[in-house]
């Protein structure tokens, strides 16, 4: 009982969000939790509306991706994927927290395959900042790698459906592409840099 205690202390210590916000309590972290949800489904929310709209695809550039990928590699697998959870169930429920301040069922467009790829997404990046990925940039790469395949796959998938006789990669994968480097050439510089901060202080 005691090994299973420390194996699942230095787990949580493996995530950046526990190093960065300490609960003393059950209470505590509790709180934290309910807190760290809420917010990260506002940010989810607000980088959603980072949107660019292509004339030629009804897949919008934005800043879901990003913020996806970083709750998920922040946060870990389970609070990484309640928030993502949240942020599904409040735009389902018709909040305007999907691109474009819309909101409602989405999964039944063509972009909403990659709204159910945000899940699955979060669930890859969490599952492996649990084991301490984010430390390193090289397997953080090849994690946010992994992850977009999981997303670009139901999203891809969906738009295949809804446009059978469209070349889905010309329009679901490949515009999006050099923003999704970019994204992860940040993501795998900035949380390694914050490892070292905190090691250091």
């Amino acid at each position: 009982c005691l090994h299973k205690l420390i194996r699942r202390y230095k787990m949580n210590q493996n995530l950046l969000i526990n190093n960065l916000i300490k609960a003393e309590n059950k209470n505590q972290e509790l709180l934290k939790n309910i807190l760290l949800v809420l917010s990260g489904t506002i940010f989810l929310a607000l980088m959603s509306q980072l949107s660019i709209t292509l004339p030629f695809t009804p897949v919008p550039i934005t800043g879901q991706t990003f913020a996806v990928m970083f709750i998920g590699l922040v946060y870990g697998r389970k609070l990484g994927s309640a928030t993502v959870l949240s942020y599904i169930a409040a735009g389902s429920a018709g909040l305007p927290v999907f691109a474009g301040f819309s909101g409602g069922l989405t999964f039944f467009t063509p972009s909403g395959g990659y709204i159910i790829g945000f899940f699955f997404a979060v669930l890859v990046c969490g599952y492996f900042a649990d084991k301490g990925w984010t430390k390193s940039p090289v397997k953080l790469i090849s994690l946010l790698v992994a992850a977009h395949a999981v997303l670009y796959f139901f999203g891809l998938l969906q738009l295949s459906v809804f446009l059978p006789n469209k070349n889905v990669f010309a329009i679901g994968l490949y515009p999006f592409i050099a923003g999704d480097v970019i994204k992860m050439m940040i993501l795998s510089a900035l949380l390694p840099t914050a490892w070292k901060f905190f090691k250091k202080y």
